[in-house]
């Protein structure tokens, strides 16, 4: 009986003899069949035409070809589940692999495959630094091209999905209403100057939108301990910590005083005439002494006489309290009405327990209103930030140098990003994911991108930020390297600078020496605490001019 491993050498041996006989029956072709050697020839000068033809492509036809080849790749539908995405990515990237080394001819079909596979992969910049290693000039440029058209065509449907309607508000060119048009060469182009319209109309005092920042700092003269380091807000019953750090500073500066005045001067050198002299006045002193003791004891032998008298009346005067105060007791008791209660004074225990501030375990510097606040600041970018860490105290302190506070919304900006986008992941991996609009299909940077921003230089200061910046934060978030360059940086703190808001608080903030140079909308209806950022309202229209 033949067993297993008999047929597997001989479908083994079979497949060898086969191959061979291919290389042998190929190699006779090509040197005796002259139509044979003629088709191999057109075929290689197809595939040097095909490659010479991708290579010298202008920027304009590989951007043609992309737009093509987009066309084609969104009618596939991508997978949905962790695991289908998975297999899905493996097999893209399979192909992808096999139509490379095919030659030139199959570049165009491996482009989309690489494409697909960047779609349903968790982290595009690190893929896409992984594509420019791999792949060949031709196929990493189409691939580059069609994520440059993807981001075109997303742009351009931005305006139509945000904001939700539920907002009653939309973005819309002024330019295109008013019919203004600017002139390149011979051709009229209408130049964009969007800003936000109301879709209703309100009435006076009536709320329009409301919407959370994206990101959010507090100003140098709002960081002594009375406002949360997240969300902005008065932390009620928190103290200034500047006040008390000045109180305790004079308290001691009074106790060194004291103690210095307390100590005893030394004692001058006597002679033995002196000495003699004051032992006689010390021995007069103490029978004075014992005289005065005498007459204190027979003070007190009649001071206890008069005190028996005066407890027998302070226990009949004592049972009539009692009686008094069960009475207030039952008064007491009633219960208070609410404007009672909310007009009463509180007491210092009750002011104690009030006091919300929570400061980071680690470096007591940053001090939240709220648990929820504490965990959402340290997953999203305290972690990064926390003074506790040298490099990060390095950060702060350039930072402080620079007095601006760009870098840190910058750095807080990107730990929020890469926050966000695991929550949005594992919220689809559990299946809890709510149902998705149009404008939840854009990342917090596309939604930045789509903002104006001032046209700033880059300086030799904010090459050290973004140096430092990279070091404290490159092993949490991959890619942050290569992804934020140098013109990226200045774009993002024009983008801050124009578009930023101030926060006001209704409560008095100290002066701060410490003052920073970033601009921001403030109206200066309040003090500022701190700045932020919204995505609406970086929207609204810089003019004076009512629309």
């Amino acid at each position: 009986m033949v067993n297993g491993k008999t047929i597997a050498i001989a479908t083994a041996v079979t497949a060898a003899v086969a191959g061979l006989s291919y290389i042998a029956y190929f190699d006779y072709k090509r040197r005796n069949d002259r139509q044979f050697r003629r088709k191999l020839q057109r075929n290689r000068k197809k595939a040097e035409k095909t490659a010479q033809k991708v290579s010298t492509l202008s920027l304009d036809d590989i951007n043609d070809q992309a737009l093509e080849l987009l066309n084609i790749v969104t009618k596939e539908k991508l997978p949905e589940t962790p695991e289908e995405k998975e297999q899905f990515f493996l097999a893209q990237v399979s192909r992808g692999e096999t139509l490379c080394g095919a030659g030139p001819a199959g570049y165009t079909e491996a482009a989309c495959r690489f494409y697909q596979a960047l779609m349903v992969y968790p982290n595009p910049v690190e893929l896409v630094m992984i594509y420019q290693k791999t792949t060949p000039d031709e196929v990493f440029k189409l691939v580059m091209a069609m994520m440059a058209q993807e981001v075109r065509l997303k742009q351009s449907r931005y305006y139509d999905a945000f904001p939700t309607p539920d907002k009653f508000v939309s973005i819309r060119d002024k330019n295109k209403l008013a019919g203004n048009k600017a002139k390149t060469g011979d051709k009229e182009v209408v130049t964009p100057d969007r800003g936000l319209f109301a879709t209703k109309s309100f009435g006076a005092g009536e709320i329009v939108y409301e919407e959370e920042a994206v990101v959010s700092s507090l100003l140098p003269c709002a960081q002594n301990g009375q406002f949360c380091h997240h969300c902005l807000k008065r932390i009620p019953g928190a103290k200034d910590r500047v006040e008390e750090a000045q109180v305790e500073s004079a308290e001691v500066t009074e106790e060194v005083t004291e103690e210095a005045a307390v100590e005893p001067a030394e004692e001058p050198v006597k002679d033995d005439d002196e000495a003699k002299a004051e032992e006689v006045e010390e021995k007069a002193d103490e029978a004075k002494a014992e005289e005065a003791d005498e007459e204190i004891e027979e003070e007190k032998a009649s001071e206890e006489k008069t005190e028996a008298v005066a407890d027998a009346e302070a226990e009949i005067e004592a049972e009539a309290a009692a009686d008094a105060d069960e009475t207030k007791e039952v008064e007491e008791e009633k219960p208070k009405t609410y404007a009672e209660v909310a007009s009463a004074e509180p007491t210092p225990e009750a002011s104690a327990k009030t006091s919300a501030a929570l400061s980071c375990d680690k470096c007591d510097e940053a001090v939240y209103c709220s648990e929820k606040c504490r965990q959402d600041a340290y997953d999203g970018y305290h972690q990064f930030l926390c003074p506790s860490s040298p490099s990060a105290r390095e950060f702060s302190q350039l930072v402080q140098q620079s007095h601006e506070l760009a870098p840190i919304l910058i750095a807080k900006f990107f730990g929020l990003l890469v926050d966000r986008e695991k929550k949005k992941e594992l919220a689809r991996a559990l299946g809890i994911a709510g149902e998705t609009t149009e404008a939840d299909k854009y990342s917090t940077w596309e939604h930045i991108e789509c903002m104006r921003y001032l046209e700033l230089m880059p300086t030799a200061g904010d090459a050290k930020i973004l140096r430092k910046l990279c070091d404290i934060m490159m092993h949490s978030v991959p890619g942050l390297v290569e992804f934020v360059s140098s013109d990226r940086f200045t774009m993002l703190k024009g983008k801050l600078d124009y578009n930023s808001y101030a926060v006001h608080s209704a409560a008095d903030v100290p002066e701060s020496k410490d003052v920073v140079s970033d601009t921001m909308r403030d109206d200066r209806s309040a003090n500022a605490v701190g700045t932020a950022l919204y995505l609406i309202s970086s929207h609204i229209a810089h003019s004076c001019e009512p629309n």
